[in-house]
């Protein structure tokens, strides 16, 4: 009995996800932070930290705005393809405990994966020797962090497709890594992890500096536009089958 209840829920929460708009939504997401990071990997900064903070500020904005967008788009979509298929009837409007409590979210997830990287290159110097190396771990914990979420997400919802994203992901990040170590690590002087990263980096260190940067950057980028494409075509896939099984809207009997 148990287990059959457990089932039901998890179909229940599964259903959000049946059209596959979520999943297009979160994938375009994706692929816009993954530009935007590859991007800042590209334009020569003029300082060690500038690059980080542009890249902080840009992703930020886009995680912020696009959050925002894609919510309010996701609704619309709900409200004029899926639900008039099923019957179902949202209630207008948005409470505001619930608009606060997104928005706050949105804030943190915007911010904080920004934060945690930079402090520590103010307040612990020893530990930007393995910030020098992300390159090469950055990328597979990233993939692998990323990935278990999806796996999570399709135990929860009873969705095998989450669960084949959350392994393709993962593969992902770990070729990526792969793929870095091959390259190389950068050579980094030992003076660079006691430079000063608040003014512009003698030109003795910048190469090496530089290098780290942009392959961190590379790496992440690929990954995220990796996991939007993997998202979208999921999304777009199962949109297609929804449509196909669901072509008109639902309508009651006289």
């Amino acid at each position: 009995m148990d287990r059959q209840i457990e089932s039901v829920m998890k179909r229940g929460r599964g259903y959000w996800f049946v059209d596959g708009f979520t999943e297009i939504l979160a994938g375009i997401l994706f692929i816009l932070l993954g530009g935007i990071t590859l991007l800042s990997g590209i334009v020569p900064p003029s300082s060690f930290l500038s690059q980080f903070i542009s890249l902080a500020e840009s992703a930020a904005i886009v995680k912020f705005l696009g959050l925002i967008l894609a919510v309010l788009g996701l609704w619309w979509l709900k409200d004029r393809f899926t639900y008039p298929r099923t019957g179902f009837v949202r209630e207008k409007g948005v409470p505001r405990a619930q608009l606060l409590v997104f928005l706050r979210n949105a804030v943190l997830i915007a911010i904080l994966p920004m934060i945690g990287l930079i402090i520590p290159l103010f307040l612990i110097p020893a530990v930007r020797g393995a910030i020098f190396s992300m390159p090469v771990w950055f990328p597979p914990v990233l993939g692998i962090f990323w990935g278990a979420l999806c796996i999570l997400l399709g135990e929860w919802t009873a969705l095998r497709r989450f669960r084949l994203l959350g392994v393709v992901i993962m593969l992902a990040g770990i070729s990526i890594g792969a793929w870095q170590l091959t390259l190389g690590l950068p050579n980094v002087p030992a003076d660079a992890l006691r430079a000063n990263i608040l003014s512009p980096l003698p030109d003795v260190l910048w190469a090496p500096v530089e290098e780290s940067l942009n392959r961190v950057l590379t790496g992440v980028g690929l990954l995220t536009l990796l996991s939007g494409i993997a998202f979208a075509v999921s999304g777009l896939a199962t949109f297609l089958r929804y449509r196909k099984e669901n072509p008109v809207p639902y309508r009651e009997e006289s």
